[in-house]
């Protein structure tokens, strides 16, 4: 850090340097952009955030040095192209003297790449989180006609560059920096004990807790781990199951366990703000991760930032984060409710310090690996680099 402190008195812009960093709407706010926009801000940069449609005063990253703003669309009118809506982010783009712009989806970036002609936007950046960004003919028919005004795609995992450089013939591998998300690690390392843990979230203070954290949509194949979780608790009378958040299968969900006969062992605890999660992660016991599809898997990265042990899919993305010698957890091929109950019988026999061993390697490799720090390190870095040479 020091090192990199020095490096950015050096380089760092003498004046401010206006830079829009462009998401759908407020909703897609989350750790990891704030945590980038403190950067930029303690660096000399000017950030402001940019939404389509939704009200800016909803933002909850703004303060700090980062303002926001909205040019208050309605979603209807931001899914569909429109050039009204190219001529409302040019004028934004243009009033507010922006220098570098930053899109965080597929939409943003395909207004941005019209909307900068004509203005002082020196420097385009990309963020792509997750595979299947360029899904289709159209869009990588599109994409492949405005990335070379793309200065730099960042990518967060291996799998999204290789599936990127995959669909894209005109992306130069040069062009493209895989930059992993990060965490604050500090926010689950804390004093709260998990007997403590399972009494504030009316859990069994006995037993073995599996248990996810994730929207229960089918790409996170909650009924996969379900099936599978039915197969453990044949034998296991101490195992019980934890499914946090919300989702469009929750009612769908909750009748498949009843038909499986574990609603009594399975338990639904809703959303939860990210300020909750690491409470409900001391509460458990070894954490599951059937996903079938992941950019590279948040959740997973903040299970084993809680000490837990970690069973997870051969998923794009995942994979990257099991990148080590060290065992850290086990990883399963994806829709194998056996395999998946196999492995989660596994854990359930390990000795209790062996488990915590497995989920202190787990806690050490995200510290090194997924920090915040290393994320903000490297992203403020590209901006110094790229977004003032053209000054």
């Amino acid at each position: 850090m020091p090192l990199f402190k020095k490096m950015f008195e050096t380089l760092m812009p003498k004046a401010p340097i206006n830079c829009l960093y462009l998401l759908d709407d407020s909703s897609r706010d989350k750790h990891v952009h704030y945590y980038v926009l403190k950067g930029l801000a303690r660096s000399g940069f000017n950030p402001l955030i940019g939404y389509f449609y939704g009200d800016s005063n909803d933002s909850r990253m703004t303060g700090n040095g980062i303002s926001a703003i909205s040019l208050g669309l309605t979603k209807k009118q931001f899914r569909h192209f429109n050039p009204f809506t190219v001529l409302k982010l040019h004028n934004l783009i243009k009033r507010n003297h922006i220098s570098i712009v930053h899109c965080q989806r597929y939409r943003p970036l395909v207004n941005a790449s019209l909307a900068i002609m004509g203005t002082d936007v020196s420097t385009l950046f990309y963020t792509v989180r997750a595979t299947g960004t360029l899904r289709n003919v159209h869009r990588r028919a599109v994409f492949n006609r405005i990335c070379k005004k793309i200065d730099r795609t960042i990518c967060i995992s291996n799998s999204v560059e290789d599936d990127m450089l995959y669909n894209s013939k005109s992306l130069a591998p040069s062009k493209v920096t895989v930059i992993f998300n990060g965490i604050d690690t500090n926010a689950y390392d804390f004093a709260m004990g998990q007997e403590e843990a399972r009494k504030r979230l009316n859990l069994p203070e006995k037993g073995f807790l599996f248990g996810i954290v994730a929207r229960l949509k089918k790409a996170k194949a909650h009924n996969i781990l379900l099936h599978a979780f039915a197969q453990v608790a044949e034998t296991a009378p101490e195992a019980f199951l934890v499914i946090a958040g919300d989702g469009p299968l929750e009612k769908k969900l909750k009748r498949e366990a009843d038909d499986l006969h574990i609603t009594s062992r399975v338990f639904f605890l809703g959303p939860k703000k990210p300020e909750e999660v690491p409470v409900v992660l001391r509460a458990l016991d070894c954490f599951v991760h059937p996903s079938i599809r992941e950019g590279l898997g948040m959740a997973i990265i903040e299970a084993m930032s809680a000490g837990l042990p970690v069973i997870a899919t051969e998923t794009d993305g995942i994979i990257d984060i099991f990148n080590t010698p060290e065992t850290i957890g086990a990883m399963v091929p994806s829709n194998d409710s056996a395999v998946l109950a196999k492995s989660m019988n596994d854990f359930l026999k390990k000795e209790r310090l062996e488990l915590k061993l497995i989920g202190k390697k787990a806690q050490y490799h995200v510290a090194e690996k997924f920090s915040r720090e290393r994320m903000v390190e490297k992203t403020v870095s590209m901006y110094i680099q790229l977004g003032t040479q053209k000054k």
